[in-house]
């Protein structure tokens, strides 16, 4: 069994080379060149983050396959390729075809993931059906709930503009509010339309968490950890490690540092608001 002794070792770093072949063979028939630089090591390292972040959730909760290949592609996709686009739009980066030739393979690696994943992490019943599923969500959303899901989105996105304002040493003014001001003057988008985007991040990010606090019983506290860990790794840590040689050593460990606090911050929100103590 890959749940248990050593296989508990091997399944996550087995994700890893699943990740990085199927994101270095999709590239490659994209774009040759591009795929010679990327460097397999560190998309190798950026599975293997992604198989330990996924696997408490995956063998710990009683899915059907159909179930958590769904589940699990979502909540990657959201997390991973969305968030990066949102994040795009909030900066002002423009999207080249660079963007877009990375983006599809993580797309189609992300997938894969959650498809091998299924495979070499099954949990030990299997109950959890889509329509099962689909079921508790929409019990769960009632007045009081949607109240906690707006909270829980208007909560990322102060935590993002406190922190990127606070830590971002790429800003030229030296105080706070000068920087927080730099950050929403960024073309092209007004500063209406980027805290509408980052309340819809928040949100979308929350609404992605909610089946895990469905079925996923324990402390508060070790809800904190294992979400907290989810959410960082898939969003800020893996890919920044599949992103190793692209990016600014200063500017990468600002942004695992923000990230890293924006996302335990935020989940801690999440779960006084959704978790569920264990039963």
């Amino acid at each position: 069994m890959l749940s248990s002794g050593i296989g508990k070792y091997i399944a996550p770093t087995a994700l890893g080379a699943g990740y990085a072949i199927s994101k270095m063979l999709s590239l490659r028939v994209m774009d040759t060149e591009l795929a010679i630089a990327q460097d397999f090591t560190y998309q190798f390292l950026a599975g293997i983050l992604l198989g330990f972040a996924l696997r408490p959730v995956t063998n710990q909760i009683y899915w059907k396959r159909t179930t958590s290949i769904l589940f699990f592609s979502s909540f990657l996709l959201i997390l991973g390729p969305v968030g990066q686009i949102l994040r795009r739009l909030i900066w002002g980066i423009p999207f080249d075809n660079t963007f877009w030739l990375l983006l599809i393979p993580e797309i189609i690696a992300v997938v894969f993931v959650s498809i091998l994943a299924t495979i070499l992490l099954p949990s030990p019943q299997q109950v959890i059906t889509p329509g099962m599923l689909w079921r508790r969500v929409q019990k769960e959303i009632n007045m009081p709930a949607l109240l906690k899901l707006s909270g829980c989105g208007l909560l990322y996105a102060m935590l993002f503009l406190i922190l990127q304002s606070t830590f971002d040493e790429s800003f030229a003014s030296p105080f706070w509010t000068g920087r927080l001001q730099e950050l929403l003057d960024l073309p092209p988008i007004s500063t209406q339309e980027k805290v509408l985007l980052l309340w819809g991040q928040g949100i979308l990010n929350t609404l992605i968490l909610l089946p895990l606090f469905l079925f996923f019983f324990r402390e508060k506290v070790e809800l904190i950890v294992v979400f907290g860990s989810l959410s960082f790794v898939v969003a800020v840590f893996s890919p920044a490690f599949a992103n190793f040689q692209r990016i600014e050593p200063l500017l990468l460990v600002d942004q695992v540092f923000i990230g890293f606090c924006l996302h335990f911050l935020f989940v801690t929100g999440t779960v006084f608001c959704f978790g569920r103590n264990k039963k």
